[in-house]
């Protein structure tokens, strides 16, 4: 009965997500562009719902982190009662995360880019360090799992 309960709302939850993800893409291709007057940078095509796309992307990754956050705390918590080795693993990856961000963001660039147009404040040294730290751990992240669906299966294949 649980688990029906579960599968159910969390098919909900996906559908619902799916859903506004879906509006909010179509307000953003097919809702027309800002006014003429209003464009940043004159001869270029700017969309209506930018702003509306980029914050709905910034809540489903606060969301996504928070979430992962939360069950990485529990099932470590519920190891830790099990299997206190095993949680220690959990604990270690949670630690190369954070790891992961401090170096990202140290090597950061914090150079003032030329931007036309913009008259914005997020063209400063700490708001582009934040970007490159994202950028960064991207692409250790991406290459990382690239690696592990390489190397897993030759080292899973030997044990057999």
């Amino acid at each position: 009965m649980a688990v029906t309960k579960i599968h159910r709302t969390s098919r909900f939850t996906l559908y619902i997500g799916v859903l506004i993800t879906l509006v909010v893409l179509g307000l953003f291709y097919l809702g027309g562009e800002v006014p003429m007057y209003e464009h940043l940078v004159a001869d270029m095509s700017q969309p209506r719902f930018t702003d509306l796309l980029l914050y709905w992307c910034y809540l489903l990754l606060v969301i996504t982190v928070v979430v992962w956050a939360l069950f990485m705390i529990a099932s470590s918590l519920k190891q830790l009662r099990e299997n206190s080795q095993k949680a220690l693993g959990g604990f270690l990856a949670l630690l190369g995360l954070v790891a992961l961000l401090v170096i990202t963001y140290l090597i950061g660039d914090e150079t003032l880019l030329n931007i036309p147009g913009y008259e914005g404040n997020d063209n400063r040294p700490a708001m582009l360090k934040i970007t490159d730290m994202w950028l960064y751990s991207s692409y250790v992240m991406f290459s990382v799992t690239i690696l592990a669906m390489i190397i897993l299966p030759l080292i899973v294949g030997r044990k057999k």
